[in-house]
C-alpha cells in the first residue's frame, strides 16, 4: 500500500533550487521525487545520526583507515559502534531493539548511509539471506560482520554470518 502523501509550499533559497533541478535532471527524475528523497533521508536517517555526534565519511577514507588497523582493533571498532552509537540510534527511533527494527536500521544504512547495498531473499527454508555488499576490502568485511554480529547480540541473535572479501551474508 502506497504511503499518504501531503501537498505543502515552501520557500528556498534560489540557488539550492537551481541546484536541486540540475541533480534532479541529472538522475533522471523529477525535481518532486528529488526533495522526496532528500525529505525521507532527514526523517529516516539524518536528524538520528545529527544527534550523535556522527560525521560523513567517504568510502575511500573509511577503507583507509579500517587498512591502517590491526584485525582485532577492527573487531573491537566494530562492537563497540553497534554497542554504543547504533544501540542508542534504533531505541531513539524505534523504542526498542528487536529483529524487525534491527533489520530496518541495516536497511537505512543501506539506503540513506550508502554504508553498505543491500539484497534480500527468501531462502527455501523460509529463511531471510540478507546480504551487504561494500567496497572495503577484507577489512571492510571483518568490520560489517563483527558489526553485524553485535547488533544480533543485543536481541540475544545468532545468525549465520559467511563473508567474501567485499560482502557480508546474514541468515536469519
Amino acid at each position: 500500500m502506497p504511503e499518504k502523501t501531503v501537498t505543502r509550499s515552501f520557500r528556498i533559497n534560489e540557488s539550492a533550487f537551481l541546484a536541486l533541478e540540475e541533480e534532479a535532471k541529472k538522475r533522471n527524475i523529477s525535481l518532486n521525487t528529488l526533495v522526496n528523497q532528500l525529505f525521507l533521508s532527514y526523517a529516516n536517517f539524518d536528524r538520528y545520526f545529527q544527534r550523535f555526534g556522527m560525521i560523513k565519511m567517504s568510502k575511500f577514507q573509511f577503507r583507509k583507515i579500517l587498512k591502517a588497523l590491526p584485525d582485532n582493533e577492527i573487531v573491537e571498532l566494530a562492537r563497540e559502534v553497534a554497542q554504543n552509537s547504533s544501540r542508542t540510534i534504533i531505541l531513539a527511533r524505534y523504542g526498542t531493539l528487536s529483529l524487525t527494527t534491527i533489520l530496518d536500521y541495516l536497511n537505512t544504512l543501506a539506503d540513506y548511509a550508502y554504508f553498505v547495498e543491500r539484497s534480500e531473499v527468501l531462502s527455501p527454508g523460509e529463511r531471510r539471506v540478507i546480504t551487504l555488499m561494500h567496497s572495503y576490502g577484507e577489512k571492510g568485511s571483518i568490520f560489517v560482520n563483527a558489526y553485524v554480529k553485535t547488533l544480533f547480540e543485543l536481541i540475544n541473535k545468532e545468525p549465520k554470518l559467511s563473508s567474501t572479501e567485499n560482502s557480508v551474508t546474514i541468515e536469519v
